[in-house]
């Protein structure tokens, strides 16, 4: 019940700040993953190695009362991949995954170049803030030669909640286009009872570029 609540609000919040936003972005980069796995009985796996993997994602800004502090609401496909071995005793891990994210988040924009100057270009810089909730599209566990789906899984199949937190430079090359660059660091939580339960948490350091559309230009 309280997940269902969380999503609502999430949902309706984007909803408005896509209304009511004076930018749009897509971006797209790379994630490097690393996960924290633990089984039902409590044992973690150790030597988990991360792989780069591609990330796609769309959104919307907004400033709050004309301040450098922006809003905004991301949908995105990030893809991740983990794997462990142990030649000692002849063991493979491996975990590929694929989530569609809400991401809500905030940032301080410095430095941004004046609307009403006759040369509008120039850098600035952002610091931001994420909460996302993850939903997993498609997943695979391959333990030595046996692949199993995770998709539909109890273990795997509720929402992962997740922080995120980095910096962004923009460059302004017009009034009403952006390109920007931006490294954001993730960690998961996990909400809820997970006791005698597969438990799996992620980090996540990501490396994007992208590019922005002003619709609406204050002066």
């Amino acid at each position: 019940m309280l997940m269902r609540k969380l999503f609502g609000c999430l949902i309706f919040t984007c909803f408005v700040l896509t209304v009511s936003s004076q930018q749009i972005y897509l971006k797209t980069g790379k994630v490097l993953s690393s996960f924290d796995y633990q089984n039902s009985e409590g044992n973690s796996l150790s030597n988990l190695e991360g792989a780069f993997l591609n990330n796609l994602g769309i959104g919307a800004r907004t400033p709050v009362f004309k301040s450098p502090c922006n809003i905004s609401f991301e949908i995105s496909n990030d893809k991740f991949s983990a794997s462990s071995s142990d030649t000692l005793l002849g063991n493979y891990s491996e975990w590929d995954v694929s989530f569609l994210d809400l991401n809500l988040g905030v940032d301080y924009e410095f430095l941004r170049p004046l609307y009403n100057r006759n040369d509008p270009e120039g850098f600035s810089f952002c610091l931001k803030a994420i909460f996302a909730t993850d939903f997993l599209i498609k997943g695979k566990q391959r333990l030595n030669n046996q692949v199993f789906d995770l998709t539909g899984v109890e273990e795997f199949d509720k929402p992962v909640f997740m922080v995120k937190g980095g910096a962004c430079i923009n460059y302004y090359i017009t009034r009403s286009y952006v390109a920007f660059a931006q490294y954001l660091y993730g960690r998961s939580f996990l909400i809820g009872n997970y006791s005698g339960q597969e438990q799996l948490r992620y980090t996540t350091h990501s490396i994007s570029i992208g590019f922005a559309i002003n619709l609406l230009i204050n002066d």
